[in-house]
């Protein structure tokens, strides 16, 4: 009795909670509360209180699996949850709304994150003393500190937080596991508390829990009341709240040890909640169940209850719902638009999530046929351009796309208000179809898609004066600046349809790198009215030579200038796409 009574003595000294505790824990199934879980460490209690009726479970049903996250078995069905105190979900049930307005924003370490729908506003300031890089899908992926307040928005009651399917957490880029590495946080509004997401917690790979490392002891240190508190963690996948001795504006974590991860040693945290509000000592979990389980009597009407389960689980063993994703993932950063017409085929092809599902799983449709996420692939090659394959139910190629895709660079504060000019009767970009694994090599579909160089190449026909700084000559070969209208014909609406076989680019002619060398031309575009719409294709970009583009230089960040005084640094991205841009002319 001494050793037991000592321990608690120590673990409350220290700050260090239980990922249960004896209290009733609540989980809201489905909408309005129609179905309500309620749990403890020895009981389990489902509860339908339209219905007025409930069912005790056996607790052995609620487990955490192999790679440390939380499930509900019923009836050959399964549910995962992430439990936690005040904050807790079944994410079977989650939205995924505002994904692809998170994605413009979600791996710049600039950004700050105010046009997320993902964002705690409450976060002044956020640093680390290092975070994780590292390119994925083709693009330089960073694992910043604000990606701890993206990965939910508040919600309604039954939703208390819509979980954001494309985030990730994050993690620090030091050598070996991380130790002594630290987040500091501002707060605009003092904090009550918070709840830490440990690990790589991703529901749609959730392996990654266990190959990654995760914080076991933290250090938190209140900057503003000069406090120091110690956070432990159960090597599990759950919300550990941390409940401050007084209201805090500023907040440093310091990693103390780690979780080892069985295939990496970066050391993540997924999520970081704050409470703004002092925390309620009434314990509102035991009061509903007490009050439904007054209202409630017990049934034994299994199919009753399987019929609301089924709406929140999938099949037990069926773990498509979360491991098809990787094609989601690859779309949300591959692709620069939802959906994109296609001429050739008089109708569109794009990512959307299915209507009739609450699961994340996605479609790709063309002319009225719909592939899902286990029957296509997306993928950059070795050469930096985009592939799409969509194949039919027995895994046959049945489409394969080169893809010239358009990102919109950022180059006003107003940009945002011009977003519809992105509408795809605007919005150019390239599908070539072929049945080899490089376009080059299909003499069809280059007969198709290309013309000499006598047809009619038109996509500067806004832009004359063509001048620049210098220009490369090799032979009788001149890489001029007029070169640049010659790419590719504009006479299709969306679809770029016809390209010039013998495409020769701008190439600056200046020793070294070419660093400071410009290109200047002016528009014809009339001024006032919406604004002046310029695509640039970055690189020796070349679809039948397309070696060319890795092989040469290409500008990273490029400064505009225009004679109405706009003067605008832009980044470009390091693959094959037009890179957009818009801007008022005055």
């Amino acid at each position: 009795m001494k050793k037991f009574f000592l321990i608690m003595i120590l673990l409350l000294a220290s700050g260090i909670t239980s990922v249960f505790a004896d209290s009733i824990h609540q989980i809201t199934l489905g909408e309005e509360d129609e179905s309500v879980l309620f749990f403890n460490d020895s009981e389990i209690y489902f509860m339908l209180p339209y219905e007025k009726k409930m069912m005790k479970l056996d607790r052995k049903l609620l487990a955490y699996d192999k790679d440390g996250f939380l499930k509900l078995t019923f009836n050959g069905r399964q549910a995962l949850i992430i439990d936690g105190q005040g904050i807790k979900q079944l994410f079977a049930n989650f939205r995924t709304d505002g994904k692809n307005k998170y994605d413009r924003y979600a791996n710049s370490e600039e950004s700050t994150g105010e046009y997320s729908p993902f964002y705690s506003h409450n976060v002044k300031s956020i640093s680390a003393s290092s975070s994780l890089k590292e390119k994925q899908y083709g693009q330089d992926i960073v694992y910043a500190p604000i990606n701890l307040f993206r990965a939910f928005e508040v919600g309604c009651r039954c939703h208390p937080y819509w979980w954001n399917n494309a985030h990730i957490p994050w993690v620090e880029g030091a050598k070996g596991y991380g130790i002594n590495e630290t987040i500091s946080i501002e707060f605009n509004n003092p904090v009550y508390g918070f709840s830490i997401l440990n690990g790589y917690a991703d529901v749609q790979n959730m392996k990654l829990f266990k190959e990654n490392s995760r914080v076991k002891k933290l250090k938190v240190e209140d900057l503003t009341n000069k406090l120091e508190y110690t956070m432990a963690f159960e090597d599990k996948v759950y919300f550990n709240y941390l409940e401050l001795s007084k209201p805090s504006n500023s907040i440093k974590l310091t990693i103390l040890e780690v979780y080892e991860g069985t295939k990496y040693q970066d050391t993540c945290i997924s999520a970081m909640v704050e409470n703004t509000r002092k925390k309620s000592n009434e314990d509102w979990e035991t009061k509903y169940f007490e009050d439904y389980k007054a209202r409630c009597s017990y049934s034994d009407d299994t199919a009753l209850f399987e019929k609301y389960f089924e709406c929140v689980s999938q099949p037990e063993g069926n773990s498509s719902i979360y491991e098809k994703t990787e094609t989601i993932k690859k779309a949300v950063n591959l692709f620069n638009r939802d959906y994109y017409w296609l001429d050739a085929y008089n109708a569109t092809i794009g990512a959307s999530e299915k209507s009739d599902s609450r699961y994340i799983t996605l479609t790709f449709t063309l002319n009225r046929e719909a592939y899902d996420s286990q029957n296509a692939d997306m993928y950059i090659d070795e050469y930096g351009y985009k592939h799409l394959k969509l194949f039919d139910k027995n895994m046959k190629l049945e489409h394969h796309f080169t893809i010239v895709d358009t990102y919109t660079a950022k180059v006003n504060e107003d940009d945002d208000k011009w977003g519809w000019l992105s509408e795809p009767n605007t919005f150019r970009y390239a599908f070539f179809e072929h049945k080899t694994e490089l376009l080059k090599d299909d003499k069809e579909a280059v007969a198709k898609y290309f013309s000499d160089s006598s047809f009619l190449f038109n996509n500067g026909n806004n832009i004359e004066a063509y001048k620049a700084s210098s220009y490369l000559k090799e032979g009788k070969t001149s890489y001029d600046a007029e070169n640049t209208a010659k790419i590719y014909n504009m006479m299709t609406k969306r679809e770029i349809a016809s390209w010039n076989s013998q495409i020769r680019p701008w190439v600056e002619g200046k020793k070294g790198d070419g660093i400071g060398e410009s290109f200047e031309f002016d528009t014809t575009f009339p001024k006032g009215g919406l604004p002046l719409d310029i695509r640039i294709l970055n690189g020796y970009v070349d679809p039948l030579k397309p070696h060319l583009f890795k092989e040469n230089n290409r500008i990273k960040k490029a400064l505009l200038e225009t004679d109405t005084g706009i003067k605008k640094e832009f980044k470009f991205r390091d693959e094959v796409e037009f890179t957009r841009l818009f801007f008022q002319v005055m």
